[in-house]
Formats: structure tokens, sequence, C-alpha cells
């Protein structure tokens, strides 16, 4: 695909991204390099959004967020849709408790109560997103082991595309989840609405 668009942006800075220009994003996707990339995340976003590369939009913003951002944002997607089981239920509430009170204990609780989901869904994947957010994926009390930081962001991604495309409309649906991500990625920090 070739990713050098024209590269304009209607949704403006993201206070909250630590990366300054889109290649250092890309390359944690095994992208290659590409005209244009050494633009503001935002700027290439957009970009990829007005060439039609929604996908990848969503592959992009799932790294370009914070990890504790796009875990919201997969969260609201996610439970924008019905949630097809109990199981997906409970896991949905232990990823919505950890949000309100990103701790350890609830981060694990997430990963724990997902298993009872015995497919990959989107909320199976978001559970795995809070996991791998921070902390140690090692059990309590044994060496500190952290995730890649490319883990949750790429589990965000894939928590989103498939609950849009679970539906009958999932161009549509990948559009509103994009816009909803944009607008986290331009606001400063309160994500409790």
């Amino acid at each position: 695909m070739d990713r050098s668009v024209a590269l304009t942006s209607p949704h403006g800075d993201w206070p909250n991204t630590v990366w300054s220009a889109a290649w250092q994003i890309t390359a944690l996707l095994d992208w290659p390099r590409a005209p244009g990339d050494g633009v503001s995340p935002p700027r290439f976003f957009a970009g990829l959004r007005a060439a039609g590369h929604d996908i990848e939009a969503a592959q992009f913003l799932g790294l370009a967020l914070p990890r504790y951002e796009a875990v919201a944002w997969a969260a609201r997607v996610v439970t924008s849709y019905p949630l097809t089981s109990s199981a997906e239920a409970r896991t949905m509430r232990a990823v919505e408790d950890w949000l309100r009170e990103p701790s350890d204990a609830l981060r694990r609780l997430a990963a724990e109560v997902s298993t009872e989901i015995r497919n990959v869904t989107p909320a199976r994947l978001c559970a795995a997103a809070a996991f791998m957010s921070g902390g140690s994926v090692y059990p309590v009390g044994e060496r500190p082991v952290p995730t890649p930081r490319q883990t949750t962001g790429k589990l965000v991604a894939g928590a989103i595309l498939t609950a849009v495309y679970q539906t009958d409309e999932p161009a549509g649906h990948l559009d509103a989840a994009l816009n909803l991500g944009a607008a986290i990625a331009a606001q400063a920090t309160d994500l409790s609405q």
C-alpha cells in the first residue's frame, strides 16, 4: 500500500502523545519508511484517513495514543455493541473497573476474567490490551517482565477492528470509531465520560 499521501489535519494537536513524528509509530508497526512519514502523528493519521486507509489508521492510532487512552478508546468502541455472552459482559466490567482505578490488581483481574471467553473477541482483546498496558506480565512476586511498547496498541486496534467488522456496516462503524479515537487523541486527558 502506498502511504505517501497528502497530509493535512483537521484534528489539530494530540497533546498526550509522546511521539513527534509519524515514522516513530510506523516503525513499531513494522511499516517501511515512506515519503511524508516525518510529519506529526495527527497529520499522518489524517492523511491515512483521507486516502481511505482506515484499517491502517486504526492500527496507527492504537499506537499513537498513550496506552491508558488507547484502552479507553477500545473499551468505548467495544461496549457500544451488544456483548454476546455474560463472560464478555464480566470482562468489559473488569476493564472498565481498571479504567476507573488503574491498579495492578484490577489490571490482572481483567486478564483473569477474560479467560472465561473461549474465542478471540473484541472484549477479550480489550482485556488483553489493559493487561499489557503496564506493569509486569509475570505473576506477582516474580521478577518484573514488561511487554514491548507496541503490544497494547496492536491489541487495541485488534479489538476495535474485530468489533466493527462483526457489524453489517463495518466501514461506517470504523469511521465512527476513528472519529472517537481522534477526539480522544485531541483532548487533554479526562476520559471519565
